[in-house]
């Protein structure tokens, strides 16, 4: 079943004088429980793609559609509920509140929403189960190692239970054996709880660990992978093929 559906959407930053286009009519569509990496080289128009499919930017032209409904078309109150009770979101930085323990930062989106006590208890200690930080849960983020901080932020977006998470470069913080840990969170989250994750990465390690891979240039759909049965080892090899096209200017660590 599609979720969302990115249609012939246009992006234009600066004044008439000096207009640039980071999107160019690009279209594509995610299905429910997919998850997808989004991939391209600086300046590429991957980050503006996400923006757009978060609300934080406006399209230019064009149509975003997440479960039957244009969120292109959505204002003031109805776009901030649309972003709290729908959209999940993983941040590179953490964006973790530094005077709230993993706990706290975890329930809080609940709390805004008017969860009651033993609801927010029960769902933030299971989606720390998920996560592997159930160890960390009274400590504060200064406290936290960087991937112990990344797998908060990746609790504190599933918890509520959204339609879509949206992950802006998830390991670019992060050390290789806590980028590993966090990326076979998200998959085990993909798998076992059927969450929908679109990822925007330049790595392709990051990249190998999705189900599909949409690769952007100049603004526009340049390629897509599917990983099919195969597995991650052979998707990641396939991935580094796309790379090389696209000028190989993008991360290829194994």
């Amino acid at each position: 079943m599609e979720l969302l559906k990115v249609e012939r959407v246009e992006k234009y930053y600066g004044s008439r004088s000096s207009l640039t286009k980071a999107l160019d009519g690009i279209s594509f569509s995610v299905e429910q429980g997919e998850f997808v990496a989004v991939m391209g080289a600086s300046g590429s128009g991957k980050t503006t793609l996400l923006n757009c499919v978060s609300t934080i930017d406006r399209v230019t032209s064009g149509q975003i559609i997440l479960d039957g409904r244009d969120i292109t078309a959505l204002r003031g109150r109805e776009l901030g509920r649309f972003r709290r009770e729908q959209l999940g979101f993983i941040f590179q930085d953490f964006n973790l509140l530094d005077t709230l323990t993993a706990y706290e930062n975890i329930a809080l989106a609940l709390s805004i929403r008017g969860a009651k006590a033993k609801e927010i208890d029960q769902a933030v200690r299971r989606a720390a189960a998920q996560l592997g930080i159930e160890d960390v849960l009274d400590k504060y983020p200064y406290q936290m190692s960087g991937g112990q901080k990344q797998r908060t932020a990746a609790a504190r977006a599933v918890v509520t239970g959204p339609r879509l998470i949206l992950a802006d470069e998830p390991t670019g913080a992060l050390d290789s054996k806590s980028a590993k840990q966090l990326l076979e969170c998200l998959q085990g989250l993909n798998r076992d709880r059927g969450a929908t994750i679109m990822m925007v990465t330049h790595d392709s390690f990051s990249a190998s660990y999705a189900s599909r891979a949409l690769f952007i240039k100049d603004g526009r759909l340049f390629h897509e992978l599917r990983r099919g049965q195969g597995d991650r080892r052979t998707f990641f090899g396939q991935i580094i093929d796309v790379v090389t096209l696209l000028g190989g200017d993008l991360s290829d660590a194994l």
